[in-house]
């Protein structure tokens, strides 16, 4: 409607006199009008129309004073988008609107499911995306479909993939590696692993898979100690003595940070490393230094420790009052546990027993003169002033 009547106007009057032309341009014209042009150029589904729309927004732009072009830029960049997906070829028939809705990310995802990785990666390049989240995340979606078929070798599926993603940035090799381990491909995940760069990621996957030695040569060429320790923790566990000092044998950089690690946490390893290398010397030092630490031991110092009867019997005591008072709250209720033994006491009488606070009092050896002391404080928190006349004249506590 608007291309068949403002348009037809507008090219119609063109050639009319220059103030009379210009002053029925800028009635015509908006800012308004101009971005219903785009607009409708993106609902259209016809190349030819929407065409029409767009021709439209240029035209009118040059009769209006700093008319934006984003938004006519943004519009041509989505309608090719559009147009793409839209071919019979790729058979999706997005509306503009449900374009906006899904968002681009959402799209790529459907071309990825379908597999048709040369159009996402078309468009990702056209709209330029960042690398992570189009080109790159593309690539690696590929390249996992790619280790999950059976026909073709582990080393032409690994050539394929280096060549097609080289040092494309934001790809993990270890992450394409990882899914060709769980389809059941080891060596496959194997040789994708020789192209990543970082040893950090090439060393958990490696002991995962139960290539503990390769896995220890990775770490020891990155250099890393930290990596080191933690194949060698993991070798240590997993292998019998006999066949981790064997590994560490034909590693002599392992073999050197172990020691350093057993002469601060494993003294017993070390002198089975030093026995096992016949190395004399550093057993005879190692004798020496471990005669003068014997006596700093932790275990001597201790042993000599004298024994401390009075803390014993209080923690003694307090381990039973911590059982009575559990005792006590699946008994009666409430809550006992943690309270001191005068706190229990206290809250025995005032709940109105008796018998169980002076049972308790007895079994702690309350004095009697405290005991009265709680009692008598309770019953003037309840406010019992019967009782507590009673317990005055009483003449045990007097």
């Amino acid at each position: 409607f608007w291309n068949k009547t403002i348009l037809s106007q507008l090219y119609s009057g063109y050639n009319q006199p220059c103030q009379k032309k210009k002053k029925k341009k800028k009635q015509m014209l908006s800012f308004g009008k101009l971005c219903q042009f785009i607009e409708a150029a993106g609902h259209e589904h016809r190349p030819d129309m929407q065409k029409s729309l767009l021709r439209a927004a240029p035209f009118g732009k040059c009769f209006l004073d700093r008319f934006p072009p984003d938004s006519f830029v943004r519009m041509c960049q989505d309608l090719r988008v559009l147009n793409a997906v839209r071919d019979y070829h790729i058979g999706i028939p997005l509306t503009y609107t449900q374009y906006k809705q899904l968002t681009i990310q959402v799209l790529l995802d459907r071309l990825v499911l379908r597999r048709l990785y040369p159009l996402a990666i078309q468009i990702c390049e056209y709209l330029r995306l960042p690398e992570v989240q189009g080109v790159s995340r593309i690539l690696a979606h590929w390249a996992c479909c790619k280790v999950q078929q059976k026909d073709l070798s582990d080393e032409d599926v690994a050539r394929a993939i280096n060549q097609k993603l080289g040092d494309t940035p934001g790809v993990s090799y270890s992450d394409i590696a990882a899914r060709a381990y769980g389809c059941g491909r080891t060596e496959l995940a194997i040789k994708l692993l020789e192209y990543e760069p970082r040893s950090g990621e090439q060393v958990p996957l490696l002991l995962k898979m139960k290539r503990s030695k390769l896995a220890l040569s990775k770490a020891i060429e990155s250099g890393d100690t930290d990596l080191v320790f933690t194949v060698l923790l993991h070798l240590k566990n997993e292998l019998n003595r006999g066949d981790f000092f064997m590994t560490l044998q034909n590693q002599p950089m392992a073999l050197s940070l172990y020691r350093q690690f057993c002469k601060h946490q494993e003294l017993e390893t070390l002198k089975d490393l030093y026995n096992q290398d016949d190395n004399h010397q550093e057993l005879g030092s190692f004798h020496i230094r471990a005669s003068y630490a014997a006596e700093e031991r932790i275990e001597g110092r201790v042993a000599a420790l004298p024994k401390n009867e009075f803390a014993a019997k209080a923690t003694e005591d307090q381990m039973r009052l911590l059982r009575l008072q559990r005792l006590l709250e699946e008994e009666l209720g409430g809550r006992f546990l943690d309270l001191s033994l005068h706190d229990t006491v206290t809250t025995l009488i005032l709940r109105g027993h008796n018998k169980r606070a002076e049972q308790l009092a007895r079994d702690f050896r309350i004095p009697d003169k405290r005991l009265w002391w709680l009692k008598l404080m309770a019953l003037a928190d309840l406010e019992d002033w019967e009782e507590l006349e009673k317990f005055s004249k009483t003449t045990q506590q007097i």
